[in-house]
This record gives structure tokens, C-alpha cells and sequence, in this order.
């Protein structure tokens, strides 16, 4: 499921994706360059501007949920094995978001109800 998220977030999948956040990057160069009085060159051709970019940890974490959302257990279990190989990451934003969203809302409740399903 992690690689299909990162896949549908390959350049390209969707063009309107990314067009409200520049390069931060790029953004810096831009202002490093900038020196007393000096005016900065800047390459902003398509190809400089398409960055690489991959699911977020926040991106996966709310795929869980959606999974959990659709009672997809093997998809889910799946997702959640997977994640806990690449690291702790996703459990430790999943446990701040459920310490944060409000007692009896519905995104509480599938963030828990994902939470215990996390294998041990």
C-alpha cells in the first residue's frame, strides 16, 4: 500500500498536486544568492521546477485510516507491517494526532481503532 501511495505521488500523477507549496529548496538558494545589492539568476524551467516527491508520513497514516474506515483488515495489517520496517515514524504521528483530535470524534475513533491493530 506504501509503495501505491508513493507511486500515485510520482510526478506527474497529478498536475495540480504541488503547485500551491514551491521548492523550498530552491526558494533558499534563491535567497542565499541573493547578496548585498546582487540580483540572483534563477533557472524556473519546467524540468527545475518538477521536484521529486514521495507519500508523507501523514499521507500514510491518514491511508490507514481510510482502510480502516472501509474495514479492509489484510490491506490494512499490510500497511501497518510495512511501516513498522521503515521505521517509527508513523506510529509516534499516529499517536500525537489521537492525542490531539477531541474525545468521540470520528477521526479519534479510527486512529485508535488502527492503533490497536498495529501488530506487537
Amino acid at each position: 500500500m506504501a509503495a501505491r501511495l508513493e507511486q500515485s505521488a510520482a510526478p506527474g500523477a497529478n498536475p495540480l498536486q504541488g503547485l500551491l507549496f514551491p521548492d523550498l529548496e530552491a526558494a533558499r538558494r534563491v535567497r542565499g544568492a541573493r547578496g548585498r545589492g546582487r540580483r540572483a539568476t534563477v533557472d524556473v524551467s519546467d524540468e527545475r521546477l518538477v521536484a521529486d516527491r514521495e507519500a508523507t508520513t501523514l499521507d500514510r497514516v491518514h491511508a490507514a485510516m481510510l482502510l480502516q474506515a472501509g474495514g479492509r483488515t489484510h490491506a490494512l495489517r499490510a500497511l501497518l507491517a510495512a511501516e513498522q520496517e521503515r521505521g517509527p515514524d508513523f506510529l509516534r504521528l499516529a499517536n500525537a494526532l489521537s492525542a490531539l483530535y477531541p474525545q468521540g470524534s470520528e477521526e479519534k475513533r479510527l486512529l485508535d481503532a488502527m492503533l490497536l491493530a498495529v501488530p506487537r
